[in-house]
């Protein structure tokens, strides 16, 4: 069973799940299963897997150089680029993808979707989960094509409650809702149309997506030859993927680690690597410390360690602990639809204490702004490990304080080189089967 954030206390889980969002319970490799509950038995599988993004469907979020809510209304995904000459506006790719991304947002639902969860009810599109995806992978719609589906996830008030019982976090349907998406995608579009040959697919998740992520990539991809020969990448950011101490998967024998055979993503001077994890969980801790207990970075068991693979170093083949200049990106104001009353618009439950640029496009990019740097702090036995990001611009809220630290933002504090080096890692994987 999935742990639940240590040391969390009661205020502050429920602080956690509704003030700042996207809480993830930590999870175990090693934990046994859930076999069912109350819940579960309330529902049943989906007649068919339903999707926030699909590229044969119109009527999903992502579009090619604008994106589209519910109510028909669009949004550019656009980026103004902040340089030193001045602001540059750039426009997405519209050229065909190479690979595919199948993606999974994190905890963001208020009330469960649907509201009555009986039965194969079908969850639908609304705002949040919207405005979350185009935050987190939407300047990736013109590298890949984007399969996201939607899931009848565990919501945020359900996530502080196991927080404070220690209760099952995830006790409904979602998890194979997810895996459901999976195989049918697997099933009817991995395979290109014009060649007869499999695609190249990057997975990305967070938080809870990653959670749902890691599980699917434990049961149809690791160890599985033909899968894997298709992976070129994975990202599963806010989450708590573990490691051997000084190793990068699990080898084969070690239930402790969430992967046996799919190794993090390690800096290598002659090439990027492909078919490898990208993870991490990004904190701006005080000088010379650590992570606030109860956070994401602390490892699970004795001999391992919390994932940190940070993008840059992996793009330019720089050791994991050397700072490294970032790019980030942030969603607009325009992006997530928000007005005078609330700026931060469908996103405005969770993104307390975050000013939103207010461009006319729909990202905007710092480069510089911040940097970065895999940290470890203690001993085999208990130890921290993450992202450290340092502000230079003031670009971030002070969360130092936080368990959480910097868990909202995970994809948008190097989304700029985090999107370099998918790009790089799917010509890399084409190439070598061109």
């Amino acid at each position: 069973m999935p742990r639940p954030l240590p040391l969390l206390t009661a205020g502050a889980a429920l602080a956690g799940a509704l003030s700042l969002g996207f809480v993830v319970p930590a999870a175990s490799a090693s934990a046994a299963p859930s076999d069912g509950s109350a819940a579960r038995l309330l529902t049943a599988p989906l007649a068919e897997p339903v999707w926030l993004c699909h590229p044969d469907d119109p009527a999903t979020a992502c579009g090619t150089t604008t994106a589209r809510y519910p109510d028909g209304a669009t949004v550019p995904l656009s980026t103004t680029v902040v340089a030193p000459q001045g602001a540059v506006v750039e426009q997405p790719a519209v050229e065909e993808p190479p690979v595919d991304c199948f993606y999974v947002y994190p905890t963001i639902d208020l009330l469960p979707n649907p509201v009555v969860r009986v039965g194969s009810l079908p969850p639908s599109a609304r705002d949040d989960e919207i405005a979350v995806l185009l935050a987190q992978i939407g300047p990736l719609t013109g590298q890949c094509r984007i399969f996201a589906p939607l899931y009848r996830q565990s919501t945020l008030p359900q996530m502080a409650l196991s927080a404070l019982t220690g209760a099952e976090p995830y006790p409904g349907p979602g998890f194979a809702d997810v895996q459901q998406a999976w195989d049918d995608y697997w099933a009817h579009d991995n395979v290109d149309t014009v060649t007869g040959q499999r695609r190249g697919v990057i997975l990305l998740g967070h938080s809870q997506g990653s959670v749902a992520v890691e599980k699917l990539l434990q049961h149809a991809v690791d160890g599985d030859a033909e899968a894997t020969a298709q992976l070129v990448s994975a990202v599963l950011l806010g989450g708590q993927v573990q490691v051997p101490l000084n190793a990068a998967a699990g080898g084969g024998n070690d239930p402790a680690s969430t992967f046996q055979h799919l190794p993090l993503c390690e800096p290598i001077a002659t090439a990027v690597p492909v078919g490898c994890i990208i993870a991490y969980s990004s904190y701006e801790a005080s000088e010379g410390g650590a992570p606030p207990a109860g956070s994401l970075a602390a490892n699970l068991d004795p001999g391992h360690r919390i994932a940190c693979v940070n993008p840059t170093a992996v793009l330019t083949g720089t050791s994991p602990d050397a700072e490294t200049t970032l790019g980030p990106i942030l969603p607009t104001s325009l992006l997530v639809r928000g007005h005078a009353i609330a700026p931060n618009g469908a996103l405005t439950h969770v993104l307390t204490g975050y000013t939103l640029p207010t461009d006319t496009t729909g990202y905007r990019s710092s480069p510089g702004a911040l940097s970065g740097r895999c940290s470890f702090t203690g001993d085999a036995t208990s130890n921290n490990s993450w992202l450290q990001i340092s502000d230079h611009s003031g670009l971030l809220p002070d969360t130092s304080d936080s368990a959480l630290g910097l868990h909202i933002v995970d994809y948008s504090v190097d989304l700029s080189d985090l999107r370099t080096l998918l790009r790089m890692q799917a010509e890399r994987w084409a190439a070598a089967r061109a």
